[in-house]
């Protein structure tokens, strides 16, 4: 018995040896070599799927990630607002639409935003818009990434690896476009590096655009035709060489060299991007499946089903937003809660108004001009049918106003329920207007109830220089639920989308001396909106058919920039906003019409929007200066 006793043990012993062995030899779980990452899928797909995350400029030009654990990629926000504010996930994707002619931001968030910019211009060390510090740190870990996953077994690596070069060429494009040249760091810096290495100076502006475009073009034979929603495909990659390239053209056109050459690309280059830009574009038009979408008869329907139906033929390159995870999730953003009418919650949305001389850009389905002489407009009472319904279907799918249909929107007495109403004050039988905030019920007679002398729409927004009278409907899901929070919508943003190939074309082709093509490319964007095509072909057109195309998608501000107008179309240049006055007689007929007053300074009472020349080219900041002395500073900060 005694011998039974000692063996067994001995055999625990030995098991409990051996366990206390494996205990002791286990790898830890939440830490890998990189032996292991680069060879495990799983793995390597987590860690691109973070480099996504951390290139929040592809939504909107955001600047950070809603993260409030204050991670590497806030340098810029130090506090919880701050970061919410400019967040990818928060209101960063709503400030793109302020900063140019499109919207005015209304103040209504508690967030922050860029109205100080666009009243006095971006100072020096200034951080608006500011996309440097963020961006090397990305930098880095794709650097890293790209160098280790050369040496990856994975079957997978050479697709993964030209999915981090895409996203390190889209973050050198968001830096080349505020810079102009920057430093192109294209390998891991070692911490033991040689100061010529730490401490780079910057190459010119065509340089980056060059290595833009020919990492593009080379990545594009590598990528997948149809990948994952969210991952770049192929086409994405040349929507960006067409994008880039249309860019360089236009600052080789229009732009001048300064700063030893480090800004600005010689004139005589132009034609040799715009036909980069032309021949990228004709590939997604000729090679791949993507379209215009045109699904359903419904031409408003169907424009706004363009952004919210996933995985449409238009969508090239999406950020996936699918509602899952929490409230910092990646796969959320805000976009409806800060463009939506009311209902919302705590009674806020509303934060881009669109300007009425925005609007006004807008034709009418035959073509005619959207511009209403000022006399015309302010002299007669207007049904909203009238005012907005006969114009460019684009209009009434991609803004809303005074009439428009919204789920929850509190219409009564003037509309039907389910409809905005936003008037503000009420024209009498007699010809005077009333209006009172604080006793806001007109009783024409004694046995009549009354009626308030604003909509519902206007509760919060009494003053005209408040609202501009239009808000935007792009984007915007009516079964979203906008009583709950922010980061809630789950609409894909989308970083390319096929109508942009088609006027990237355009452009291209006219600048190159086809303007046939060009007419084509836009009357095939128009015949698509439902408005009247183009019998011949201008400049002025394609930039037109531009801005109403691409309108609050984060196009119009830099496009500006780019062709070298934004000092004479938003230096000093109120923009205007209308106010909707109820017409009472009207109203008791059951035809309610509106009398419709403009204020053209809806910005500012004493100061209007300006864009200084200097700001062509963002400043790069002292304290990056200071930090690295071989950067030279951009002229006149």
């Amino acid at each position: 018995m005694k011998r039974k006793f000692q063996i067994i043990v001995l055999a625990l012993v030995t098991v409990l040896a051996v366990s206390c062995s494996d205990i002791l030899n286990q790898k830890p779980s939440d830490q890998y070599t990189d032996a292991q990452l680069w060879n495990d899928e799983f793995l390597v797909e987590n860690h691109l799927a973070q480099l996504y995350a951390m290139c929040p400029v592809m939504v909107n030009d955001a600047l950070c990630v809603y993260s409030p654990d204050n991670s590497p990629l806030n340098i810029n926000f130090s506090d919880y607002i701050s970061m919410l504010g400019f967040s990818a996930q928060g209101e960063g994707p709503v400030h793109a639409t302020t900063v140019a002619d499109e919207a005015k931001y209304s103040g209504r968030g508690a967030q922050s935003n860029y109205t100080g910019m666009k009243l006095n211009g971006i100072q020096s060390n200034s951080n608006v818009l500011r996309w440097w510090d963020n961006a090397y740190y990305l930098n880095r870990q794709l650097n890293h990434f790209i160098e280790n996953i050369a040496n990856s077994t994975l079957k997978t690596a050479k697709v993964r690896e030209a999915e981090a070069r895409f996203i390190r060429a889209f973050n050198y494009f968001a830096m080349v476009k505020r810079y102009g040249g920057v430093p192109l760091i294209k390998k891991e810096i070692p911490i033991n590096a040689s100061d010529e290495e730490m401490y780079p100076k910057r190459d010119s502006e065509k340089d980056c655009y060059d290595f833009i475009i020919s990492e593009c073009l080379d990545i594009a034979e590598v990528l997948e035709d149809k990948p994952e929603a969210g991952r770049a495909s192929k086409w994405a990659a040349l929507a960006l060489a067409s994008r880039a390239a249309l860019y360089a053209g236009s600052i080789a056109k229009y732009g001048t060299m300064q700063l030893d050459n480090l800004l600005g690309i010689p004139a005589d280059q132009a034609n040799y991007y715009y036909d980069i830009s032309k021949k990228a574009s004709e590939r997604i038009m000729n090679e791949s499946s993507h379209d215009l979408y045109r699904v359903g008869s419904d031409k408003v329907q169907l424009l706004k089903d363009v952004f919210l139906v996933k995985d449409n033929c238009e969508a090239i390159m999406v950020k996936r937003h699918s509602g899952l995870g929490g409230e910092q999730s990646n796969s959320r953003w805000s976009w409806d809660i800060c463009c939506c009418p009311k209902p919302n919650a705590w009674n806020v949305g509303q934060y881009s108004l669109p300007y009425y001389d925005f609007v006004e850009n807008f034709d009418f389905k035959d073509g005619t001009s959207g511009k209403i002489p000022r006399e015309e407009l302010e002299g007669k009472a207007w049904s909203m049918e009238e005012f907005f319904g006969n114009r460019d279907p684009r209009l009434s799918a991609w803004f809303w106003t005074n009439g428009t249909s919204w789920p929850g929107a509190v219409g009564a007495p003037v509309f039907e329920d389910n409809t905005i109403s936003m008037y503000r004050g009420i024209k009498t039988s007699d010809g005077s207007i009333f209006f009172n905030a604080t006793a806001p019920t007109y009783k024409p007679d004694d046995e009549s109830e009354g009626i308030l002398c604003y909509g519902d729409q206007m509760a919060e927004m009494l003053t005209a220089s408040t609202t501009t009278g239009f808000g935007v409907m792009k984007y915007l899901d009516p079964n979203a639920d906008n009583m709950i929070w922010f980061v809630q919508s789950t609409t894909d943003y989308q970083i390319f989308r096929y109508a942009e190939i088609l006027l990237n074309h355009a452009e291209a082709c006219y600048e190159l001396g086809f303007p046939d093509d060009a007419l084509d490319d836009i009357n095939e964007i128009r015949d698509r909106a439902g408005v009247a095509k183009l019998t011949s072909i201008t400049f002025e057109a394609i930039q037109k058919e531009r801005m109403t195309e691409l309108c609050f998608e984060n196009h119009r501000y830099w496009d500006l920039r780019r062709w070298r107008k934004a000092v004479e179309v938003l230096d000093n240049k109120p923009h205007q906003g209308i106010v909707y006055i109820l017409d009472y007689e009207s109203y008791k007929e059951g035809n309610p019409k509106f009398w419709i007053e403009v204020d053209d300074q809806i910005d500012d009472k004493t100061t209007n929007p300006v864009f200084p020349a200097k700001n062509y080219y963002f400043p790069i900041g002292d304290g990056t200066t200071t930090a690295n002395t071989n950067l030279l500073e951009n002229p006149e900060y």
